[in-house]
């Protein structure tokens, strides 16, 4: 959660610095259910909205990569440093969760044995 929350903090931190015309948008968080309470349908529809998630992340890895070659030559290394930051943030994000929703659905495929 810590880890989450840093991620999240560094990322609207290097937003703030990005020029006003900046088009990259973050994918908004996502709610992951309780495995132990969750019934398949909120299970199945959490899959889904992972897929999604991962899928706009892309988009956005995509978009932030496109707006630093847009800047060709002219590009400093405090823009640089902070396309890798909002990367990083991006693929931290991605990667909790992505651990959250396997951990939901280990604790929901347990319920069922």
């Amino acid at each position: 959660m810590i880890r989450r929350t840093c991620s999240l903090l560094v990322l609207l931190a290097a937003g703030a610095l990005q020029p006003a015309h900046a088009a990259c948008e973050y994918p908004a968080a996502l709610d992951i259910p309780d495995g132990s309470t969750a019934s398949e349908a909120q299970m199945k529809a959490a899959n889904q909205a992972v897929k999604d998630y991962m899928a706009a992340v892309e988009s956005y890895l995509a978009c932030l990569d496109d707006e630093e070659k847009a800047l060709g030559d002219a590009v400093t290394a405090e823009q640089k440093s902070v396309h890798t930051a909002r990367h990083n943030a991006a693929v931290d994000a991605l990667n909790t969760v992505a651990t959250r929703y396997n951990e939901q659905v280990k604790i929901y495929k347990s319920r069922a044995k």
